[in-house]
């Protein structure tokens, strides 16, 4: 990338080497996650930045290119390049990457090209090669600074060099927009390879006077199946599985009561993505099973009614990772709230844990 181009194409084209890099020649997939998802978050926000100092600038330059054209006017004089570098400086004075430090990138700052030429440091390239995360995103950055090259070679170097940084930053734009489409298709494609899996577990305790009974509710594993599309940067997983509710604990009057059984709902689970947030949501149906309690002097048996749906979000707006581990609290879910209200007490946790297991592990 051309220096000059942008003032600030050392902090922003390639990021700070990080120690924990990966071969480059290594394939990418979802192990790739994150080192992707940040990649991705940076070239967004540099099409953003860009795109700004692109039209800022723009407003700047033109009213004072107007004014070179009648000698008599106070602006005449003035250097159209030296006040665009000056607003362009003081826009990125507050900008700071998403990621300054990209997971597993250990390559160069940036490349350069040598200021009236077409040329960049072959040094550069093979360290930004080597340095990349994998295979598939040393080419993405490879070809960013290709398409830089290939456009100083089509305008001459000499035009090339004389553009205004408003042009510059527009270039910038159509730049980083190429790459981040890259780098969004390059996630698709690692999560697609991959394979998604959600289980749950619940334990809710309820008690009142002479009531205390700890419940065991378990759901799946459960696999989501689903293919991101071409034409939008949302998709969707599905996959059924079975909760199954058993009495891990149970004390009445005094008693202590021992469980036999289970009870059983078949859960369809629907998982969201970009490929950086996801939500989940569930739908229930209740399913045979039966529980049984033996307890001293007296026993019952479960009376559950069948085909009973109920639906609502397991979680929303949560970072897409590898490994996603997320509690909280019973106390606010929708049950917990109408058990409360007749004047039982309910404590403990909901857990979901999303896995998503990368090809060959």
């Amino acid at each position: 990338m051309p220096k000059r181009s942008i003032a600030v194409a050392s902090i922003l084209a390639f990021l700070v080497p990080s120690p924990a890099a990966v071969a480059a020649d290594a394939a990418c997939s979802c192990r790739h996650l994150e080192s992707l998802q940040q990649e991705l978050r940076n070239a967004e926000a540099l099409i953003r930045i860009q795109g700004e100092i692109r039209d800022r600038l723009a407003a700047i330059e033109a009213p004072l290119i107007e004014a070179k054209k009648r000698p008599t006017h106070p602006d005449s004089d003035v250097n159209i390049y030296d006040r665009s570098i000056r607003e362009r400086t003081k826009i990125l004075s507050t900008f700071t990457l998403p990621h300054p430090q990209a997971k597993g990138y250990s390559g160069p700052e940036s490349v350069k090209m040598s200021f009236g030429t077409c040329e960049q440091s072959a040094r550069d390239l093979d360290a930004l090669k080597a340095g990349s995360q994998c295979s598939e995103i040393a080419e993405i950055n490879l070809a960013h600074e290709a398409a830089h090259r290939a456009e100083c070679l089509q305008a001459g170097a000499a035009e090339y060099w004389k553009r205004l940084p408003s042009q510059m930053a527009a270039e910038e734009v159509v730049r980083y927009i190429e790459q981040a489409a890259a780098l969004r298709g390059l996630l698709k494609k690692v999560l697609d390879d991959g394979e998604m899996i959600v289980e749950a577990e619940m334990k809710p305790r309820v008690q009142a006077p002479q009531f205390d009974v700890t419940y065991s509710y378990v759901t799946g594993p459960i696999q989501l199946q689903g293919q991101s599309s071409p034409g939008s940067d949302q998709w969707s997983l599905h996959g059924k599985g079975r909760q199954v509710a058993r009495i891990a604990r149970m004390r009445l009057a005094g008693m202590t009561c021992t469980s036999t059984g289970q009870t059983n709902t078949d859960i369809d689970m629907t998982l969201q993505t970009d490929g950086l947030t996801m939500a989940l949501q569930g739908k229930s149906t209740s399913a045979p099973g039966d529980v049984k309690v033996q307890c001293r002097g007296g026993h019952g048996m479960s009376m559950r009614p069948q085909q009973e749906t109920g639906k609502g979000a397991y979680f929303t707006d949560q970072e897409l990772r590898t490994e996603t581990i997320l509690s909280r609290d019973i106390k606010g879910m929708e049950f917990a709230k109408m058990l409360a209200k007749g004047g039982l007490s309910v404590t403990g946790t909901e857990t979901v844990t999303v896995k998503l297991i990368c090809p060959g592990d």
